[in-house]
């Protein structure tokens, strides 16, 4: 349970049931409208580079849009760690919003489950640099967020 949203909690015929003030819920809905902004941008934002032009059977614009949001997601992260809880909003637009929206785990999946059909070895090997690379990422990412935020490491 989440204490820190002002819920309440009462048992009711032995069920717990969280009580939310309107004004929590009106907050709630807020955020959900965000989330939703973002995430048509973020998957517009994505749709727009399906457009770009294709090199063989390499899937590279996935793994491009993958290594970019989660870059991003950790720059963003790292930075609003640092920040005061005001930033909110923009962690739920940003982040799972727009990154959400833009990043694509499935797409990822099933890209995968193509290649393993004509080149398993090509298949592994995209599965492999997409981890490997999402990693790089985010500690890339969160240095740039620790910079951006002016600490030394």
């Amino acid at each position: 349970f989440d204490y820190n949203k002002g819920a309440s909690f009462l048992l009711i015929k032995g069920k717990i049931v969280r009580i939310v003030s309107m004004q929590q819920q009106r907050l709630d809905l807020i955020e959900m409208f965000v989330v939703s902004l973002g995430g048509g941008i973020g998957g517009s934002l994505r749709y727009l580079l399906s457009f770009l032009p294709i090199v063989g059977q390499w899937p590279l614009m996935t793994i491009l849009i993958n290594w970019l949001g989660t870059l991003l997601l950790a720059i963003l992260g790292s930075y609003l760690s640092h920040r005061s809880s005001r930033l909110k909003r923009w962690q739920a637009f940003l982040g799972t919003g727009i990154l959400g929206g833009f990043t694509t785990f499935s797409t990822m999946l099933l890209q995968t489950a193509q290649l393993t059909q004509s080149n398993i070895v090509m298949a592994g090997l995209y599965l492999v640099m997409t981890v490997v690379g999402g990693v790089l990422m985010i500690i890339l990412g969160q240095y740039i967020g620790h910079v951006l935020c002016g600490e030394r490491l």
